[in-house]
């Protein structure tokens, strides 16, 4: 049995919208089940798994990125791997031929991290350089056209870029200076840049101060400084920029709080942020009582979410959400048709209930769909939601209402 470590979703988990699951252990084995019509799993076939399938890789794996039909993995030397749909070419391969099993991609430096969005690939070096491929449409790939590419292609920036993020047709760059980049698809404003327009290379998006995390979700962009101040710009119809209205921004914007936020996470037209002090807040959509506070009515500025511990990690999906406390505590709230809450039943709920299940140490979850996987400090995984092509690995496709364990296979 692999001993799990903690997961994050861009590395050691990737739960996907399109119902595909890979867990990376420890020891840089990686494991995959559920869809895999395009070859994605990497197992050298296109037939979908039902449990957890050992990965066939000489190297030890570092983080894994994927689309649900596209998967890219770094491993612990830095070499590039690619399986899966290539219809954009988005596997950097140099053609538009489908994958099954892992390829090497060709590079000019080793890799640090890889990310993947809409048929488009973003890889960071480990000396700063960015390189993209696949569809480009909307300019996202800051090459200064919009035209697909089949190989990695060095994009121009004149500093080392520390981190990339890529959502949609949406591209946004933080370089070791603390300077925010953006690029690509911009009808709501979301790229920071004053106007509407898309932009084919990336453009210095104005801030008052140094940027530390930049996350992006449904054209909304959420930038949190090296002070813990938090801006936001992009669509706002149902409030979640937090500014108290719901009018689009074109520019960032600063959100009313009086805390320094250390994470924010977000879902479907929803936010989250924690602060400094472990407070929690939420605003946005609120169907389904996703917030956590006790109603289903949408919040245009930051509400405090009750809870009787401090909070150690969020995960939020499009229509429910689970919230990890500082003692391993798991609690959750929102949608529960498919009985991702994990609690037993099928029944929605608009405050925050604790979860049966004991010393949590992380828990991901399907963002766009409704799976939930949580690990413990003894380094066993549990899931529990919807499981149509077998992606919470329990040996067959119905669905689960409350956490079971998921067990490995090396064959």
């Amino acid at each position: 049995m692999e001993v799990f470590r903690r997961l994050a979703l861009t590395t050691e988990v990737a739960i996907t919208s399109t119902n595909s699951t890979f867990l990376l252990a420890e020891t840089g084995a990686l494991y995959a089940c559920g869809y895999n019509g395009f070859g994605s799993l990497g197992l050298g076939d296109t037939a979908d798994r039902l449990t957890m399938q050992r990965v066939p890789l000489t190297e030890s794996v570092r983080m894994v990125a994927t689309s649900g039909i596209s998967t890219l993995i770094v491993t612990v030397s830095g070499a590039l791997y690619a399986c899966g749909d290539n219809r954009y070419d988005q596997l950097g391969l140099g053609d538009g031929s489908n994958r099954s099993t892992l390829t090497r991609v060709p590079l000019e430096e080793n890799a640090k991290m890889v990310v993947t969005s809409r048929g488009s690939t973003y890889v960071l070096t480990i000396s700063g350089a960015l390189y993209t491929c696949g569809a480009n449409g909307f300019g996202q790939l800051g090459l200064g056209d919009s035209s697909n590419r089949s190989t990695l292609q060095r994009v121009p920036l004149e500093e080392k870029a520390k981190t990339v993020v890529a959502i949609g047709d949406c591209t946004y760059v933080i370089t070791i200076s603390g300077t925010l980049y953006a690029c690509g698809y911009n009808e709501y404003g979301q790229l920071g840049l004053g106007d509407t327009q898309n932009r084919l290379t990336l453009q210095r998006v104005s801030l008052e101060e140094k940027a530390k995390t930049v996350v992006a979700i449904g054209d909304c962009t959420y930038v949190i400084t090296i002070s813990g101040a938090l801006y936001a710009c992009g669509y706002n119809g149902l409030g979640q920029l937090g500014l108290g209205d719901n009018k689009n921004r074109s520019t960032l914007q600063r959100v009313p709080l009086e805390e320094r936020v250390k994470i924010i996470e977000t879902g479907y037209y929803s936010t989250f942020v924690l602060t400094v002090n472990d407070a929690l807040y939420a605003c946005g959509y609120n169907g389904f009582g996703k917030l956590c506070i006790g109603d289903k009515q949408n919040r245009s500025t930051l509400i405090r979410v009750s809870l009787t511990e401090s909070v150690k990690a969020i995960a939020a999906g499009d229509y429910f959400t689970f919230i990890l406390g500082v003692s391993g505590a798991l609690y959750a709230c929102g949608n529960n048709y498919y009985g991702q809450l994990g609690l037993g039943d099928s029944s929605d709920r608009s405050t925050l209930q604790r979860v049966p299940v004991e010393a949590v140490k992380t828990v991901a979850i399907e963002a766009a769909g409704y799976s939930a996987f949580v690990t413990t400090d003894s380094g066993e995984v549990y899931a529990c939601g919807q499981n149509k092509y077998g992606q919470l690995g329990l040996g067959d496709t119905r669905n689960r209402n409350s956490l079971t364990r998921v067990f490995f296979s090396d064959s």
